[in-house]
């Protein structure tokens, strides 16, 4: 049975390429032959812009959402971005350690754009969206594609695996668009359960949620993955944060002293020169090295949903995961947390907790490791029905 997925991957971004890598990856051990259509998005220098398929937001934004993104531009303002940050640019090491890890996913022929991949799309008996954002319609490019409306062969089965929408409320358009591109699905699952109530209220289907696909894999999978970055730092606090700002990292700063733990901030656009010595900075780490310094560290500090993921997989002493009012990646960071019964793990206020306060609550791992089997137990079971047209 050959398997095509649509996803987000080749981005130089680590929760985009593990998640699809664990999707791949769970598949090819299952005896599938599997592939991931290599759609380019805006940020690949090949990429052809489409006149007929177009992004939502290009032609649809709420009041509502512009001034979200306004008043995210001023939080961060104010809280002072550091100044010492690169320009947005793609740490060339750290791209490189990117194509290594991604080399072990096979590859459709490239679609430079949209249009191409509707003039002579990839056949396979089964196509699955997911993971990760692909029906965000806050994102830069079409949508579309991510709902397999591109599929000429109406016999194959279309799934989606662990999808997310990334926010909590869709526009008129936008639930129009979603109803339509979704009924011709044979399975559908979410990664969220705001994902699952916004799409019940219009599609009528049964919509499962499920784990993200780094669950599929074995524990120890992703631990002999992380011991290749062969790291000899120990005993360190980590921070890792998507929209790094002087907040978390004086936060960071802050724990570090207290705890007398060094201060390690892993981040691609940040250098040490900012740091001034204060703490060490990682800014060209691919894959490999991301699961090394998670695995390693005495105490994680992130606002991603992705590195809370692996501070759960990777068996981390102690993590807290800080969620932003103006941010969208509470939802799903919230409900992830809840299914390991660690919602005291979540930071969603000021940032005033001393150290010892956080080290008070250390992770269960035992809970942990039961939580995981049952997570990945149910989406395993959900995949394979899916695939095989008993779901």
């Amino acid at each position: 049975m050959k398997i095509g997925i649509i996803t987000i991957h080749n981005s130089p971004n680590y929760g985009a390429c593990l998640q699809s890598f664990a999707l791949y990856k769970f598949l090819e051990q299952q005896g599938y032959s599997t592939e991931i259509i290599d759609l380019h998005r805006p940020y690949h220098d090949d990429y052809v812009v489409s006149k007929k398929y177009k992004p939502y937001s290009h032609n649809v934004k709420s009041f509502k959402r512009k001034l979200f993104d306004w008043l995210k531009k001023i939080l961060t303002l104010e809280q002072g971005t550091p100044q010492k940050i690169k320009e947005k640019e793609t740490n060339t090491i750290s791209e490189s350690k990117f194509q290594d890890f991604n080399s072990q996913i096979r590859l459709s022929k490239p679609y430079r754009g949209i249009d191409e991949l509707y003039r002579n799309p990839p056949e396979y008996d089964v196509y699955i969206t997911g993971s990760d954002q692909v029906w965000n319609p806050t994102q830069n490019y079409c949508l579309e594609p991510y709902f397999l409306t591109f599929v000429k062969n109406k016999n194959a089965r279309k799934i989606s695996y662990a999808s997310s929408i990334g926010i909590d409320q869709l526009l008129p358009k936008e639930k129009k668009d979603f109803k339509r591109w979704l009924s011709s699905y044979n399975s559908i699952s979410v990664r969220e359960k705001t994902a699952q109530r916004v799409l019940s209220e219009f599609v009528n289907k049964n919509i499962e949620v499920v784990a993200d696909p780094t669950f599929l894999l074995e524990l120890d999978y992703w631990k002999d993955i992380a011991q290749q970055a062969n790291l000899t730092e120990k005993k360190y606090i980590l921070l890792f944060s998507l929209s790094i700002n002087k907040e978390m990292i004086d936060y960071a700063m802050t724990l570090s002293k207290e705890s007398g733990k060094e201060l390690i901030v892993l981040h691609q656009e940040l250098t040490n020169e900012y740091a001034k010595g204060k703490f060490h900075v990682v800014n060209n780490a691919g894959p490999i090295e991301f699961l090394g310094y998670i695995a390693n560290a005495d105490f994680v500090l992130t606002d991603s949903f992705h590195c809370t993921v692996f501070s759960l997989i990777l068996g981390v002493e102690n993590f807290y995961t800080y969620i932003s009012p103006f941010t969208n990646r509470g939802s799903r960071i919230v409900d992830l947390l809840a299914k390991f019964e660690m919602n005291n793990h979540i930071l969603d206020g000021e940032l005033n907790k001393s150290y010892q306060e956080l080290d008070s609550s250390k992770v269960n791992k035992h809970n942990v490791e039961r939580c995981f089997i049952k997570e990945q137990t149910e989406a395993r079971k959900y995949l394979e029905e899916a695939i095989n047209g008993r779901k």
